[in-house]
């Protein structure tokens, strides 16, 4: 993949994006979103430089995607310059269309170990990570950070220095490191950030949809968005598209089945949190949900979603209430 990749895609339209969530944009998961809304970049969850290079079976088990997801790009953290050019590699050999740096992630365990949000306040580390990553793959390199780490007042410099180091692109996520995911994100700082540097400059955070993300973005070269595609992969349509019920057990099931496949028994686990909020919305979804959470296998899935479009029989060409409705009070930080 060309170097000049997120330029191009820039230059051609509106980027639009799915934020890189740990614990859900899994394979399974970029594939939901790119058989409903094709023209969208998907992200990885964030994995370990050190993890990719240490662990074979790590890489072997992460990284391969299947060509539905293309172009996919695979968010990795750390702060050794070897390790993230030595990840760098192993990602441009499984294929990937590019490469993010978590700058972002306020967890206090990750920043602790001078990991995402800590590349903040350590910028020559932060810069000598981005160089060695340019110069080891031809592939493009980003960087998601945040507006900063009590204001946004140091934001400019600090990513005029990742471009200069070889970053080919950036997403800013609207919240302080300090904030972590309290209040409403704030675009400003991007906004202006935008109109500084010479690479395309993506907004995140508090995107509900494709209608709000275009609000949004402005003078930015695109959007992500993250939390509202929970159950809601439509959130990526233009129009406020709300799909049938039919089409949500549909998809419910292409989930379960992506997922229970690659995952096995993890997946029966992990598909359940997917599960219920596709249901968010429907009336009467108590007693669903409550089978949902409990599933132990495809089977299991199978049955359930049987007695959906059973129960709802006259009722599954209708379009479903708005799955994102009161969502905001509810949402927990899932992006860095």
């Amino acid at each position: 993949m060309s170097k000049s990749f997120w330029r191009e895609r820039a230059d051609a339209g509106p980027i639009v994006a799915l934020a890189p969530m740990d614990g859900y944009t899994d394979s399974a998961y970029r594939q939901v979103v790119k058989s409903v809304a094709p023209h969208v970049i998907v992200f990885s969850e964030f994995y370990s430089a050190d993890g990719l290079v240490h662990s074979p079976i790590l890489a072997r088990t992460v990284l391969p995607h299947d060509l539905s997801e293309k172009p996919v790009i695979f968010q990795i953290f750390g702060k050794d310059p070897e390790k993230f050019a030595e990840a760098a590699r192993i990602i441009e050999w499984y294929g990937a269309a590019g490469i993010d740096v978590n700058m972002g992630c306020p967890a206090k365990k990750v920043v602790k170990s001078g990991h995402g949000s800590g590349l903040m306040i350590n910028r020559d580390t932060a810069y000598a990570c981005v160089e060695a990553m340019a110069r080891a793959v031809s592939l493009p390199i980003s960087v998601k950070t945040r507006l900063g780490w009590e204001d946004h007042s140091n934001l400019i410099d600090f990513c005029r220095g990742l471009v200069d180091a070889g970053a080919d692109m950036l997403t800013i996520h609207g919240r302080t490191y300090q904030q972590k995911f309290t209040g409403l994100a704030d675009w400003t700082g991007t906004y202006e950030l935008a109109d500084m540097v010479s690479v395309p400059v993506i907004g995140n955070g508090d995107v509900m949809g494709y209608d709000d993300g275009m609000a949004k973005k402005k003078n930015l070269a695109g959007f992500m968005i993250g939390r509202a595609s929970f159950g809601n992969p439509w959130c990526f349509l233009p129009g406020g598209y709300r799909p049938t019920l039919g089409e949500t057990v549909d998809v419910m099931e292409r989930h379960a089945t992506l997922l229970i496949a690659t995952k096995w028994r993890k997946g029966c686990l992990e598909i359940r949190k997917h599960l219920v909020q596709y249901l968010h919305a429907l009336p009467g979804a108590r007693g669903y949900r409550k089978s949902l959470v409990s599933v132990e296998s495809l089977d299991d899935v199978l049955a359930v979603l049987g007695t959906i479009r059973s129960d709802f029989a006259g009722e599954l060409d209708k379009p479903t209430p708005n799955a994102n409705e009161n969502l905001m009070d509810a949402w927990k930080g899932y992006e860095g």
